[in-house]
């Protein structure tokens, strides 16, 4: 499938970083914040410990109230009682997430005439008895907590660390992931192949208890570069000013203690979210890239690479039907690319690729991320 000359594109989703460090799936996310819930109570900081308490009961009670709802317009069709939910909107927080965005950014708006009065326009939230402000908050919190589920990530097994032995990446072949972990970086700044200095696509200023120089005598300029699409845990915007293409954020990757940050990224796994959030997209269908509009140029680079690329290597990501940006990558390839997709469900992915674009040559791995590392990447 490879030939020497090759240039191969990696593309990295959640069912890696649940392969090699446990992180949960969209479908376990709630789950994995519950469990993250239960160890905030035990925060000696009572003030932080609270707030944490606070922020997971406003999540968990809009969904309780959204389910309310479900269950209350089963009443009125017929049912004599309410049925018992069994799954539903837990099991699926990009669906919340996007409801969120739709009724806040992207809802329906009223203008409103009436002399002395500021009501136009005014966004429409068809829920009763769920205002913008209870929306806005909800969304906070459900950004806290995802990261909270990011932060500590560790590869125990260091399947990441084989990989990158193994694979014998080339100075050609190009990273692009959906995740907003750092398992990867991590990996590749202990095998001496990436740096934070030039290792992003996308982002040119550091921060850091190093200037710059330092950095580079610590690690040197990367020799590999990283697009990550939605993101990361690592990328906070500095200041009040917004975020635009030519003024990318300022990456800050020593701010909370003293110690040394090369050559372990530890610290910066273990970080709090303190004052200025994460700059990444929410897993929402409607990707709010007018928050960080300078993404928009890691999507546009990831384009133009995958319009050139003869050997698509797809690993733990399932190019979901229902987020169209990705499927828009997808069409962005040459027909001659040949395909590999690792991922235990890979023949119905195969089968949504086919439908969608019907590419010739595409094969498949039926096995998660760390059994085909530890197969010697069958099909590469």
């Amino acid at each position: 499938m490879y030939k020497k000359n090759d240039s191969r594109v990696f593309v990295f989703g959640a069912g890696v970083s649940k392969a090699v460090a446990g992180a949960p799936v969209m479908s376990e996310l709630f789950s994995k914040m519950k469990e993250r819930y239960e160890q905030e109570k035990s925060l000696p900081d009572g003030l932080e410990r609270n707030m944490r308490i606070r922020e997971f009961k406003r999540i968990q009670e809009f969904i309780e109230k959204l389910e309310r709802k479900a269950k209350k317009r089963f009443g009125q069709i017929g049912e004599h009682e309410y049925p018992k939910i069994k799954r539903g909107i837990r099991e699926n927080i990009e669906y919340i997430i996007t409801l969120l965005d739709i009724h806040t950014e992207y809802g329906a708006r009223f203008e409103f005439e009436q002399p002395g009065v500021d009501w136009s326009p005014y966004p429409f939230i068809p829920f009763e008895d769920i205002g913008k402000n209870e929306i806005d908050q909800v969304r906070s919190c459900l950004n806290t907590y995802l990261y909270l589920c990011l932060c500590d990530l560790d590869d125990k097994n260091a399947i990441f660390k084989k990989f990158v032995e193994g694979v014998k990446l080339n100075p050609n072949d190009h990273l692009i992931s959906f995740n907003y972990d750092v398992l990867m970086e991590q990996a590749l700044l202990e095998e001496k192949k990436w740096s934070s200095v030039g290792g992003y696509v996308g982002v040119k200023q550091l921060k850091s208890g190093y200037n710059e120089s330092a950095l580079k005598s610590a690690t040197g300029c990367s020799a590999y570069k990283i697009l990550k699409l939605h993101g990361s845990i690592t990328w906070v915007q500095e200041g009040p000013r917004p975020i635009d293409i030519n003024n990318p954020p300022v990456i800050t990757l020593h701010k909370w203690d003293s110690s040394p940050f090369f050559p372990s990224l530890g610290r910066i796994l273990n970080r709090r979210p303190q004052g200025a959030r994460p700059t990444w997209i929410l897993p929402s269908y409607v990707k709010t890239f007018s928050e960080n509009s300078f993404l928009i140029k890691i999507w546009r680079e990831a384009q133009r690479i995958l319009a050139e690329t003869k050997c698509l290597v797809v690993l733990g990501y399932s190019f979901p039907e229902v987020d169209s940006q990705s499927q828009l990558l997808l069409a962005s390839l040459p027909d001659d690319c040949s395909i590999l997709i690792v991922d235990p469900d890979a023949d119905a992915i195969k089968m949504r690729m086919d439908k969608l674009f019907q590419f010739p040559d595409i094969s498949v791995q039926n096995m998660g991320f760390e059994k085909w590392v530890q197969q010697g990447y069958p099909g590469l």
